[in-house]
């Protein structure tokens, strides 16, 4: 452990001796479906909820960075099979750790593993007009990448846009039913 935390402080102490340091919040619109699989032949609707956060923007190189986040996003899906229609909310605490490049001075291309942890999980549907507690028919943890880019409009304003692919079913014992989450995102963002 101590090795560790020698390491931890060294790589610091290390990156932030030839970089640059930036913090920011990038507040945005989350929009999902999932990737859904189910017995019963639903249509799926995206569904519009926020995602958005703070960031450490730790610059190794001019052209290199490491952007470690922590994030808070509303997604789920809109399901509908004709006369029954249901929405699926779910809210997560992500942790996404991204390697950024700059392809140009106003433009950068990201990617990088992200773990979320579900905080709310709730079920809305059209014949029972009440929400319905489903965090416990739900994973606590979800795993995936993100891919993304963003353009500069100035040292501190940017706009980006992100995907991400959840590779964790995220449904707690459905039969025959699999969900994995999936949204693209729209960010505003600044840089202090």
């Amino acid at each position: 452990m101590k090795r560790l935390n020698f390491l931890l402080a060294a790589f610091m102490f290390c990156t932030t001796s030839f970089s640059q340091v930036h913090f920011g919040i990038d507040p945005g619109l989350a929009l999902s479906r999932g990737s859904y699989k189910s017995p019963v032949d639903y249509n799926r609707r995206i569904f519009a909820g926020f995602d958005g956060g703070a960031f450490v923007e730790i610059g190794v190189t001019p052209k290199f960075m490491i952007q470690p986040e922590v994030n808070y996003s509303i997604r789920g899906v809109e399901l509908n099979n004709g006369d029954k229609e249901a929405t699926i909310k779910l809210r997560y605490v992500d942790l996404p750790v991204l390697a950024k490049v700059a392809v140009s001075p106003k433009f950068n291309l990201y990617a990088g593993p992200q773990v979320g942890f579900l905080t709310w999980a709730k079920r809305d549907s059209s014949f029972t007009n009440e929400m319905i507690e489903l965090k416990q028919d739900f994973k606590k943890e979800d795993f995936g990448l993100v891919f993304g880019g963003e353009y500069n409009f100035t040292r501190h304003l940017f706009l980006g846009t992100r995907y991400y692919l959840g590779l964790h079913q995220i449904a707690e014992d459905w039969n025959d039913f699999e969900m994995r989450n999936r949204y693209i995102s729209f960010r505003v963002g600044y840089k202090f």
